[in-house]
């Protein structure tokens, strides 16, 4: 399911492992209720009688299957884990770090949840206490994001963003398999106080508080605005990350500079693939229009001191929507577009339309968010009459070697509509409306 989910996405080993350890959930809760069905039914139509001339116990049971479900529960959860990664590693430029603390919290995960299901069958004999146990759990670890730092007492945190601070995995692992321990003394307890299972409970949760406290405080999650760059309690090594001078690998292709985070450089032949047919379609000697390519975050988005028409690619990538937004962002900043506004009826805006089309189709009127640090939430509208146009001329034989020989007049906020068809070798075929907001300056 994570595999079916995640196909349209780049893979990126800082997110990828931690949404599938979420979705392995799912298997870990198939564990719980097989290993509550198979120490549970002891007790179950007339298996005591059945049981009672067999010269081990019910203890030598709980013991067998306390050793064999979180042995299975976990290769199990290993083997599915490890696969998917497999296919995610195999699906194209590969971005991030990969926590190897992550997958194996998966399997750890499904350890416990086979030693859970092995106390509640000892201690909870009903056939309907393992799928409670199993409802409770994962409506939990369902809505573990809004839990906030109390989410790291569950066994799953599978919420994150890869602008977040390190997640605490090292000790989350050893706080999940101390709750193997714990639910497997628990489990052995129900046969009478024996120092051995005595011991197994005390130590593990002399590990388990201290451990999942550690973890519970580790701050996650970040608050998007101004204020989150400066705020005192951020690590200065997470701002560093960010906005230090060495936050970003820069190279130089085909004359336009990308920049990306140091787990994400493999994405640039993605972002050049993307806004490529945009600049070539630029005329050569007004390239120095196109702004640089630089990677930003949401999250320390208005803390960045740069100047403000680059081009910003996000930290996913994969999604067609994304080369249709970088190529929008390029063609705004390519046709003067920087503040909200109303484009209809000016030339410009056709040919912003335009080059949006050489990489993206050109589906609907609407309006272009401009994504720049000044003004990120400013739209120029356009409508139905710019989009015939720029389709029309998306169709039409030589309109490049058009759209550069008369590039400056198109350019000009002054020149209308009107005056760019016969430029570009149009014929008046929509009516020209005029622009009901703003007027783009």
């Amino acid at each position: 399911m994570q595999t079916y989910l995640s196909h349209d996405q780049q893979p990126d080993m800082g997110v990828d492992p931690i949404a599938a350890t979420g979705m392995a959930s799912c298997l870990a809760g198939a564990v719980l209720l097989v290993a509550n069905l198979a120490a549970s039914r002891d007790g179950r139509h007339g298996m005591p009688e059945s049981l009672a001339g067999l010269p081990s116990g019910a203890e030598h049971r709980t013991r067998a299957v306390l050793f064999a479900a979180p042995l299975a529960g976990g290769l199990a959860a290993a083997v599915v884990l490890g696969l998917h990664l497999v296919v995610r590693l195999l699906s194209g430029p590969v971005a991030g770090t990969l926590d190897l603390y992550e997958p194996l919290a998966a399997v750890a995960a499904s350890a416990f949840a086979a030693a859970l299901g092995v106390a509640v069958g000892r201690w909870l004999p009903w056939l309907i206490a393992g799928p409670m146990v199993i409802a409770a759990l994962g409506f939990l670890i369902f809505q573990n994001p809004a839990n906030g730092p109390a989410g790291w007492w569950l066994p799953v945190m599978q919420h994150h963003y890869p602008d977040w601070p390190d997640r605490p995995s090292g000790v989350h692992l050893v706080y999940v398999l101390a709750l193997v321990v714990l639910a497997g003394g628990i489990a052995s307890l129900r046969h009478g106080i024996r120092p051995a299972p005595l011991v197994a409970v005390v130590a593990a949760v002399a590990v388990a508080v201290p451990a999942g406290a550690t973890a519970a405080s580790v701050r996650q999650g970040a608050p998007t605005g101004s204020g989150w760059a400066a705020r005192a309690d951020v690590d200065p090594r997470l701002r560093d990350r960010f906005l230090g001078p060495d936050a970003h690998r820069c190279e130089e292709r085909a004359g336009i500079t990308y920049c990306a985070y140091p787990g994400y450089v493999p994405w640039i032949p993605l972002w050049e693939e993307a806004i490529g047919p945009v600049v070539r379609a630029v005329p050569p000697e007004r390239r120095h229009l196109v702004p640089p390519v630089r990677q930003m975050t949401s999250s320390w988005f208005f803390g960045e001191d740069i100047e403000s028409r680059a081009i910003r690619p996000s930290m996913s990538w994969g999604h067609p929507d994304q080369r249709k937004r970088l190529a929008e962002d390029l063609s705004l900043n390519v046709a003067g577009f920087h503040l909200s506004c109303d484009a209809r009826g000016q030339a410009r805006t056709l040919v912003m339309l335009w080059l949006v089309g050489q990489t993206s189709p050109i589906t609907r009127p609407g309006s272009l968010r401009i994504d720049s640090r000044l003004s990120r939430r400013s739209l120029v509208d356009y409508g139905d009459t710019e989009v015939g146009y720029a389709r029309r001329l998306l169709a039409t034989p030589g309109a490049r070697e058009r759209v550069r020989t008369h590039w400056d007049t198109l350019m000009r906020p002054s020149t209308t509509l009107e005056r760019a068809l016969p430029l570009l070798g149009l014929d008046r075929e929509f009516p020209i409306s005029k622009p009901e907001g703003t007027p783009c300056r």
